[in-house]
């Protein structure tokens, strides 16, 4: 007999656990540490665990305190719900802040968090939620970056204006940070940021001794804002023809929207800010227009001094998409009227410079037959005129090149015709788009440049000039550095780099394994295992030559766990003297749990505990002189780690003082 046939009929109840019935709008929390793998491999597993335990406490303490229910904890984040838009808004606030200080109490870097959270009606299977609410929420956080809180854009009218006290950090801002493209969603995602700091017009009003402004000060600063709001309105109609989610642009669109809020709220509360100041914040907004609307009739003299102000604003990638043509304005360009400054004369007319349209950026001319004779050119551009109109992305493109030719960036550009049968000159198209990115139209006039220099085409004269050309008008002297650290970011662990030196850790023995000298690409390997303990804590001294604006890698791979990890350190000399000319970062399990390049420090970086897992690490010397050669003497030393003291985190309290003694 069934024990509950009193209950058959009866209308089901819900459970009193759930947080809420099926179908009830609901808003979903996320929050993700981030930086937990470096923080971990810089304080160690026992600060990683306080700090974590801290975090946690924090977390599950502000959600509790608006009334929100912790759904579940996923290892360094959280899933929570709340009844309400504001309820989750004001806990991540909270939150955000409480890390915030906790951080500014403890010694050396500390942790950051990001937040997303979106509203809607969830599918609810016991305590847990499923469903595309739930997904994007997640993907709103997995965009948030340190200490930044995003909702979506149903949350954000949801909440509405809220008010809170100056001391939990005044009213709460909604900045625009426009579309973005998510996973598994077909549509762009409209996301707003929330501040909580107070006014960007300062702390209050202007104070009571203040003189009241006159007649045609008000006058004044309302023009102002009225120009600037059409400006930055102008800005956010600004498109990429290929690009819809175009980081750069996104970002400049981000800030123009924050500005035009604030100016909005400013035309009724001025708070002592002045026309002039209005001016200056729409400055580098207004300058990215005009270099918009007159691309093809500025002078290279006002395009240079224009470039420079947009670059400084929001970056060169920006500019550089301006250059070639791939931004446009909602409003047709040849009705659009210019963008005077206010007050000045109408500039004369000038000579024109025709810049290169959208259609010719993609597709180069192709080489000039002036260059045949210096090879080293002639394959790089080549091939770079090839690639740039194949739709092939730069980093397929350069991961089929380092398959072939592992050694590429071991070889001088002015070299690499001399290998390979001259095929290797084709990948160091590599550097020649690195070269167009720091310097728009650099590759179709460095040739003509050259040339006038070398005052003929004798290629032992015209290839010198050509290569010292690239390097000034690049500045590779400058942005070398920064062309490796894209290219191992994207090569390395596969297809992977050709090394000089490497070592190899296990618990019995220290492997090192080495290139025959002087051969570059040699495939040989000379291998020397260590059993002896003493040696394997010696010191190793690894020998480096690069030829100019070259660089050379050195591996150190522990394969599996060891019994007793390695307190590690690296340091770098060149020609005696200390030196920071690298960059070295770690993988785990090859693919995951992977480090940015950092530079190594001129003092060298002690790397503690290596071995706790699976672990590569790598460093690349490279020699920024276009024209000298540099010796080299990479330092690493491996000794058995040292059992660690406790750390304490902010999170929670140091040890308490040794009682005092008796007396």
């Amino acid at each position: 007999m069934n024990e509950n046939a009193d209950d058959e009929g009866s209308i089901p109840q819900a459970a009193p656990d759930l947080a809420a019935p099926l179908g009830d709008t609901v808003t979903i929390f996320f929050s993700d540490i981030r930086g937990f793998t470096d923080y971990t491999e810089r304080e160690g597993d026992e600060a990683a665990r306080q700090m974590l335990r801290g975090y946690h406490a924090i977390v599950r303490e502000k959600i509790e305190e608006v009334g929100g229910t912790v759904v579940k904890e996923l290892g360094d984040g959280f899933m929570a719900t709340f009844r309400g838009a504001r309820p989750a808004i004001l806990c991540s606030i909270a939150i955000q802040r409480a890390i915030a200080q906790a951080k500014r109490r403890q010694a050396g870097e500390g942790i950051e968090v990001g937040i997303g959270i979106n509203t809607g009606e969830p599918i609810q299977e016991g305590s847990d939620y499923i469903g595309l609410d739930v997904n994007f929420a997640a993907r709103i956080c997995a965009i948030a970056k340190p200490g930044q809180i995003l909702v979506a854009e149903t949350t954000r009218w949801l909440a509405g204006r809220i008010e809170m006290r100056r001391s939990d950090g005044g009213t709460v801002e909604y900045l625009d940070r426009g579309l973005h493209e998510l996973k598994g969603f077909p549509e762009a995602k409209r996301l707003f940021e929330v501040t909580w700091r107070p006014g960007a017009f300062g702390e209050a009003s202007a104070s009571a001794e203040t003189p009241a402004p006159g007649g045609e000060e008000i006058a004044a600063f309302k023009t102002a804002v009225q120009r600037a709001i059409g400006v930055l309105t102008r800005v956010l109609g600004v498109t990429h023809l290929d690009d819809p989610a175009f980081p750069a642009l996104l970002e400049c669109q981000a800030k123009a929207s924050e500005l035009r809020l604030a100016l909005s709220r400013a035309t009724g509360d001025r708070r002592g800010v002045t026309a002039k100041e209005v001016l200056e914040w729409v400055a580098p907004f207004e300058t990215l227009l005009r270099l918009m609307l007159e691309r093809n009739t500025l002078t290279e003299e006002r395009w240079a001094q224009l470039d420079t102000l947009v670059a400084r604003a929001f970056g060169r990638p920006l500019v550089n998409a301006v250059a070639r043509g791939r931004l446009a304005s909602g409003a047709p360009t040849a009705t659009t009227e210019k963008l005077p400054p206010a007050g000045a004369a109408k500039e004369p007319t000038r000579p024109t410079v025709d810049r290169s349209s959208a259609a010719a950026a993609l597709a180069p001319p192709p080489l000039d037959p002036r260059a045949a004779g210096i090879r080293w050119w002639a394959g790089a551009y080549a091939a770079w005129s090839q690639w740039k109109p194949s739709g092939i992305a730069w980093a397929h493109a350069l991961r089929a090149e380092v398959e072939k030719y592992p050694y590429l960036l071991s070889v001088n550009i002015r070299a690499s015709a001399d290998h390979d049968d001259g095929q290797l000159a084709g990948g160091y198209f590599l550097l020649l788009e690195h070269l167009e990115n720091e310097s728009p139209t650099l590759m179709r006039t460095a040739l003509d440049r050259a040339i006038e220099s070398a005052q003929g085409l004798e290629p032992r004269v015209l290839g010198p000039q050509l290569y010292q050309l690239l390097v000034e008008r690049g500045r590779l002297r400058d942005t070398y550095a920064s062309f490796v650290r894209d290219v191992i970011q994207v090569a390395i662990p596969n297809p992977g780099m050709w090394a000089d030196w490497g070592v190899v850790e296990t618990d019995d023995t220290t492997t090192v394994i080495s290139r025959p000298p002087p051969t570059v690409g040699a495939i040989d390997e000379q291998v020397e295992q260590i059993s002896d303990p003493q040696e394997r804590t010696t010191d190793r001294v690894f020998d480096l030559t690069l030829q100019p604006l070259t660089t050379r890698f050195f591996y150190m791979k522990i394969p599996e766990k060891l019994k007793t990890p390695r307190d590690a350190e690296l340091r770098l000399t060149a020609d005696g003297q200390p030196s920071g000319r690298a960059w070295h970062w770690t993988l785990k399990d090859s693919l995951t749990g992977r480090s940015d390049p950092k530079l190594l420090p001129v003092a060298g970086i002690p790397l503690a505990g290596l071995g706790r897992d699976p672990i590569s690490l790598w460093v690349a010397v490279f020699n920024p002189d276009p024209d000298e050669v540099v010796s080299y003497e990479l330092i690493l030393s491996a000794k058995p780690a040292r059992p660690a003291a406790p750390k304490w985190s902010a999170f929670t309290p140091p040890p308490p003082p040794p009682a005092a003694r008796p007396r």
